[in-house]
């Protein structure tokens, strides 16, 4: 499978499109190669609870990874916090486990959106175009559609994880 570069921004950057709330979608690029070059922090492909699907998840450095690797759907209370700048990938995975789209998320600096943690969010086809809501607005930015399931998660930095049965041996 290829990706194409993922490009996506925390402002103050180059721009090239805009999405939601005025957010830029350029400037900080997940490299095409994320398999590859960020962190894997599950074993194995694992099923969301949130649908018929199953997940990969990538960090995108060994550091960040191992923080995010103590955080877990099934627990509460971590008391991790990833440090501002930490790129997360999230692949959602059909039935045949063919990447059908990447959800990201990227830790801002202190302000940039204090009700969530300061969290980046995006939703992107497979190359990384962004996907549009119901009205048709790029889902990229301070997407208020995913604090409903993250705030509750304020103990571990708004994070879910990974089940712990599925955290790799290698973090």
């Amino acid at each position: 499978m290829h990706v194409a570069v993922v490009l996506v921004s925390l402002g103050g950057l180059a721009s090239c499109a805009v999405g939601n709330e005025g957010e830029a979608t350029a400037g900080l690029a997940v490299p095409a190669d994320y398999r590859v070059a960020f962190e894997r922090i599950n074993a194995r492909a694992y099923g969301s609870e949130l649908g018929p699907f199953d997940i990969n998840l990538f960090v995108d450095d060994p550091a960040h990874a191992g923080d995010y690797a103590k955080i877990h759907p099934e627990t509460s209370g971590s008391r991790v916090t990833i440090a501002v700048g930490t790129a997360i990938v999230r692949e959602v995975l059909d039935l045949d486990h063919q990447v059908t789209k990447l959800t990201l998320m990227i830790k801002g600096p202190t302000g940039y959106d204090p009700r969530i943690g300061d969290w980046w969010f995006a939703v992107t086809d497979p190359a990384g175009m962004p996907l549009p809501d119901d009205r048709g607005v790029p889902q990229v930015g301070q997407l208020t559609a995913c604090h409903g399931c993250h705030l509750p998660r304020a103990s571990d930095d708004y994070l879910f994880g990974v089940p712990a049965v599925d955290v790799t041996s290698a973090l």
